[in-house]
C-alpha cells in the first residue's frame, strides 16, 4: 500500500487495486505518515505502523482464506510473512490449516434430511434436556502450529466431556486399552470411565465397539446422528473455543519437551482448566441452536 502511494498512485486507485475500502487506505497512509514523524520510545522502529496493523486485522477477518502472503501483498509488501503472522498473533488471530470435510453425496444428504425431519418438532427445551458429549477429539500439542515438525513424534491426549443445558460435567482423559490389538482406545476404555462416573444419557454419533446391551447396563442411551455430520454435534463448537484459548494462553506447549506422560499431563490440565472456565450460557445457547441447525438441513434438503 505504501509502495503504491509513494509511486504516486491515487488513494482511490489503491483502494480499487487492492480491493480495500477507501477509508482504510486513507487512514492507514495518513496515520503511518504521522507515526514516522513521532517516535514514542527508544529502540528499533517497528516494522509496521499501528494503522497497518489495524488494516491487517481487517483484511484477515474479511476473508478467512487469505494467507499471510496475501495480506502482506495488500497491506505492506516490504515485510515478511513472519512479521504479518506475529502482528496478527498479538490480536489473537491465527491461520489454521483448513479442515477437510467428507463430500455430502445424495445418499448422505438423504440420511441427514430424514434425521432432521424426525426431530423437527423438538423444542429448544427438549434439546437442552439431552447431554451432548464428544470423545473423538485428540488434542495435539502441535495443533498450535499448522504443521508438525519433521522427525518429531506428536504427543496427544484423548479426552471425553459432556454438557447438559447450562451445566457441563467433568472433562476426563481416556486411556488406551492394553488388551486391544493395536493398544489404542476401545470401547473398554470408555466403559472404564463409565464405571467411575454416572452418565445418564450420552449423545453419541458412532456406537463404536459398545453394544446396545452393554450401554443399557450403564444406563446410557444413544441418539444417533448421520455420519460425517459434526454440525449436528454442537459440542464441537466448544472444542473450537477451547483450542483458541489454548493457542493464546499456552503457546509454549508446541515447544514442550520431555517424557510423553508428563507432556500429556500438562495438556490434560490446560484443557481441563479452560473447560471448567467456560461460560454456562454458551453451553445453553449451543443446545438450543439444534432447532435452527435442523431447520437449515431441511431447507437445504440435507
Amino acid at each position: 500500500m505504501y509502495g503504491l502511494h509513494e509511486r504516486g498512485m491515487p488513494l482511490r486507485e489503491i483502494s480499487n487495486y487492492l480491493n480495500i475500502s477507501l477509508t482504510t487506505v486513507y487512514n492507514t497512509i495518513v496515520a503511518g505518515d504521522k507515526e514516522e514523524k513521532v517516535r514514542k520510545s527508544r529502540g528499533r522502529y517497528p516494522k509496521t505502523s499501528k494503522a497497518q496493523n489495524d488494516a491487517m486485522v481487517e483484511e484477515a477477518l474479511k476473508n478467512h482464506n487469505n494467507t499471510y502472503k496475501d495480506i502482506a501483498k495488500k497491506i505492506v509488501l516490504e515485510v515478511s510473512e513472519k512479521t504479518i503472522k506475529c502482528q496478527l498473533a498479538e490480536k489473537n488471530l491465527k491461520k489454521w490449516v483448513a479442515q477437510e470435510r467428507v463430500h455430502i453425496d445424495e445418499v448422505l444428504a438423504q440420511k441427514r434430511l430424514e434425521w432432521a425431519l424426525a426431530y423437527r418438532h423438538w423444542t429448544k427445551e427438549m434439546w437442552r434436556g439431552r447431554i451432548f458429549r464428544y470423545l473423538k477429539e485428540k488434542w495435539n500439542k502441535d495443533c498450535v502450529e499448522p504443521s508438525a515438525r519433521l522427525g518429531e513424534r506428536k504427543v496427544s491426549q484423548m479426552m471425553i466431556g459432556f454438557f447438559h443445558g447450562q451445566k457441563h460435567g467433568l472433562f476426563l482423559p481416556i486411556f488406551p486399552d492394553p488388551s486391544s490389538t493395536g493398544g489404542g482406545v476401545t470401547g473398554k476404555s470408555i466403559i472404564d470411565v463409565y464405571d467411575h462416573y454416572d452418565f445418564v444419557k450420552i449423545w453419541e454419533d458412532i456406537k463404536r465397539e459398545l453394544g446396545e446391551e452393554e450401554l443399557r447396563k450403564y444406563r446410557i442411551t444413544l441418539l444417533e446422528i448421520p455420519p460425517y455430520s459434526p454440525d449436528l454435534n454442537p459440542i464441537e463448537n466448544i472444542w473450537s473455543l477451547i483450542k483458541d484459548k489454548l493457542s493464546k494462553q499456552y503457546p509454549e506447549l508446541q515447544l514442550m519437551k520431555g517424557p510423553e506422560d508428563i507432556v500429556k499431563k500438562v495438556i490434560e490440565e490446560a484443557i481441563t482448566y479452560y473447560w471448567e472456565l467456560s461460560d454456562p450460557k454458551v453451553f445453553d445457547t449451543l443446545a438450543g441452536s439444534m432447532v435452527d441447525r435442523i431447520k437449515a438441513i431441511i431447507k437445504e434438503d440435507g
